[in-house]
């Protein structure tokens, strides 16, 4: 990422991030939601999936180490080809929704 060349980082490189766990119903897709603990969009995703009742995973990157963020970012942009932007919900392995805008969110979450 910042300078060092490294591996492109995978699923498996996700599981030792420490992701904050919410139960729910289990939604088709797995949702996984980064965030900044400080970010008022942020605060308003996770009340937003809260409402919903949907079961995720979320972790406030400036909350983790310089290396578990470049696990996060290397994977968000080898999978979805996109730099990191917040919020960023992961839905499934091929869909993302980035910044919150509740109707758009709605209506791409609305059959989970």
């Amino acid at each position: 990422m910042w300078g060092k060349k490294r591996k492109e980082a995978t699923n498996n490189d996700l599981e030792r991030i420490p992701f904050t766990f919410v139960q729910g119903k289990v939604p088709k897709e797995p949702l996984t939601l980064f965030a900044l603990s400080t970010c008022g969009f942020c605060r308003r995703a996770i009340a937003f999936l809260d409402e919903l009742g949907v079961e995720y995973r979320y972790v406030h990157m400036d909350k983790i180490s310089r290396e578990q963020q470049d696990v996060i970012r290397g994977y968000v942009k080898n999978k979805y080809k996109i730099a990191v932007s917040f919020p960023f919900l992961c839905v499934g392995d091929k869909d993302f929704l980035t910044g919150f805008i509740r109707k758009s969110w709605e209506k791409e979450l609305s059959d989970d």
